[in-house]
């Protein structure tokens, strides 16, 4: 099955589009420990739009979906919500916070 990717989005959203619905693949999902003494394990993944590639914050409420493996490297997602924040003169997506999972 052949997928297109939404080209050109991850700039789009780093520069202020909350309304985008995009389609990217994920390129590679890291382990981050929590820095609050906490045992919550965090992802940061890397996504491709087939352009760009960012790095972006999984929300913890989907950790489950990399545990179980529905959501690994080459996963094409939806992105459905998301927040774009700055936080050391750089462009973050922060969190994830709804995926659709379209091809995997």
């Amino acid at each position: 099955m052949a997928v297109n990717l939404s080209a050109n989005a991850i700039p789009a959203i780093i520069n202020g589009d909350v309304d985008a619905k995009p389609l990217v693949q994920v390129l590679d999902i890291a382990t981050i420990q929590s820095t609050k003494n906490s045992q919550t394990e965090r992802y940061r993944l890397l996504l491709s739009d087939s352009v760009s590639s960012h790095h972006a914050m999984l929300a913890a409420q989907l950790n489950e979906k990399v545990k179980t493996g529905r959501f690994k490297k080459g996963t094409i997602v939806q992105l459905l919500d998301y927040i774009c924040t700055s936080f050391q003169n750089r462009k973050y997506f922060s969190s994830l916070l709804l995926l659709n999972l379209i091809f995997d």
